[in-house]
């Protein structure tokens, strides 16, 4: 539970450069609209007790409230706005709308924020796995872009001058040590890839304790966050004072992505688990045909038989979400 506060992870402890990519994930459950004048914080990168305008809004800042396209038309309310500043200036880069998308309070939404460096700086924001926003380099200057010194800090909510506080829960919080792809998005919504690139994962039920600090290690990954205060001076940042994380009820993604992508018999005569590395079918009559296939289609094993019931050897560096064709049954199987 956000509250007022930040939920926050320290750049320093990432030994990143400017051009480093990263991917930041979660499960936001936006629970009513405070807007100040210029809407509500969402997503940024600052340094608190830092310079004007990057202690504040951030080198990278977005907000949730009135959008307006580059060249300052309205698009909508409640929609998301993000920018950038490309060099230290009061110029600011304005992220192109691919898909205008409303956020609504009281369900729960998944926001993945990309980053990553080719000739240019490349940042994406997905939402539910759908590209909605994409940054375009104005200067074209990549030795000038942002840079994110010691204190810095990669933030999920907080005030910011002239914007609210994000009144929301979030959960399952990723972050990711490259640039993902669109299906590896869009799998990463049901659970964590399992990938060497994964730096921390909360999900704020499996050993989310905290150290003498304040500070809560990832349940899976080597890297640290915490909850944050962030100190203001006339309505600007000055820094920042460690909190204690306020538990709430939160998201089961098989729920909320019920249905998505798939179709649905109108009776189901197939059941399919996995088990120690072995996909385990049942069915009410014999199965002549069975392909896997991992979350971004690729066919991991098929093959033809004649049985109800079948055990299927796995690889077992497989995990997250596979389909499993049965016939023509369609099942969705989580690898853990």
């Amino acid at each position: 539970d956000l509250e007022e506060y930040a939920f926050g992870i320290p750049v320093e402890q990432l030994n990143f450069t400017n051009q480093s990519p990263f991917t930041l994930s979660f499960w936001v459950n936006i629970k009513e609209f405070n807007h100040s004048e210029q809407g509500t914080q969402f997503i940024n990168i600052r340094k608190p007790d830092g310079d004007w305008i990057y202690c504040d809004w951030g080198y990278i800042h977005s907000t949730i409230g009135i959008a307006y396209d580059a060249y300052g038309n309205k698009l909508g309310e409640d929609m998301m706005s993000f920018y950038a500043y490309e060099d230290y200036s009061s110029i600011r880069t304005v992220f192109k709308h691919i898909e205008e998308y409303k956020f609504s309070h009281g369900e729960w939404v998944y926001i993945s924020f990309q980053y990553y460096f080719t000739s240019n700086p490349e940042m994406y924001v997905y939402v539910n796995g759908k590209p909605i926003l994409k940054f375009e380099s104005v200067f074209n200057r990549p030795t000038q872009l942002i840079e994110r010194p010691e204190g810095s800090l990669i933030m999920i909510g907080g005030p910011a001058f002239e914007r609210a506080p994000l009144n929301a829960y979030v959960d399952k919080v990723q972050f990711y040590n490259r640039a993902l792809s669109e299906a590896e998005v869009k799998e990463s919504m049901i659970a964590p890839l399992n990938d060497a690139s994964l730096l921390g994962y909360w999900d704020f039920e499996n050993g989310s304790t905290t150290d003498s600090e304040g500070y809560m290690m990832a349940d899976n990954g080597t890297i640290k966050a915490s909850m944050y205060k962030i100190l203001q001076q006339n309505d600007i940042s000055i820094g920042t004072e460690i909190q204690p994380f306020t538990f709430g009820e939160g998201v089961n993604p098989e729920s909320v992505l019920q249905g998505v992508e798939e179709s649905i018999a109108e009776e189901n005569i197939t059941k399919a688990y996995v088990s120690d590395g072995v996909l385990y079918i049942e069915s009410a009559e014999d199965i002549n045909s069975v392909t896997v296939y991992d979350a971004m289609g690729r066919i991991i094993t098929s093959g033809t038989y004649s049985n109800a019931s079948l055990q299927i050897p796995l690889p077992t560096t497989l995990k997250g979400v596979v389909m499993v064709k049965v016939d023509n049954c369609v099942v969705k199987v989580i690898c853990n």
